[in-house]
């Protein structure tokens, strides 16, 4: 599935980078997407067909999800992401393995300057179930980014 003009968040897609500390490196980025994007019942579609396929349609109670809600709110109210998430879901995902990352019209190869985050991307993906140490979710698989347009940096990057 290619989900198209995204906005990215957290990219790690130059050098793999752990989750946490131990954790295996993986090459990753955050897709904020609007809520209205035309594009949201099929993510939905397809992470259900992978609960479907890993757990014959009878998931366990507790599983993860890649797709989050930006609008979230801890116990006292306060949003857990900034305001470029308001309004929108994002989604997480990742690979162990590099990732063709390309841009522009042509789709050359991409710079360092293209991979930040804040750009606007179209973004190849797929979904599965996993089961691992405890862990039962469905995971999103990065499998190419083409940057599109550049966007307002996010994070460090805009300081």
């Amino acid at each position: 599935m290619i989900i198209d003009n995204v906005r990215l968040a957290y990219s790690h897609l130059e050098e793999p980078r752990a989750a946490a500390e131990g954790a295996e490196p993986k090459y990753s980025v955050t897709m904020i997407i609007p809520k209205n994007h035309p594009r949201v019942a099929e993510i939905k579609e397809a992470m259900k067909a992978a609960i479907q396929n890993k757990w014959n349609g009878k998931p366990p109670k507790g599983l993860r999800s890649p797709l989050r809600d930006g609008d979230e709110t801890d116990d006292a109210g306060e949003r857990l992401k900034g305001p470029e998430f308001t309004d929108a879901y994002f989604l997480n995902a990742s690979n162990k393995k590099a990732v063709e990352v390309v841009a522009g019209k042509d789709r050359s190869r991409a710079s360092s300057e293209h991979m930040r985050s804040g750009n606007y991307a179209s973004v190849k993906i797929g979904f599965y179930g996993y089961d691992t140490a405890g862990n039962r979710g469905v995971g999103c698989g990065l499998n190419g980014v083409w940057i599109t347009r550049r966007g307002e940096p996010l994070g460090a990057a805009s300081e």
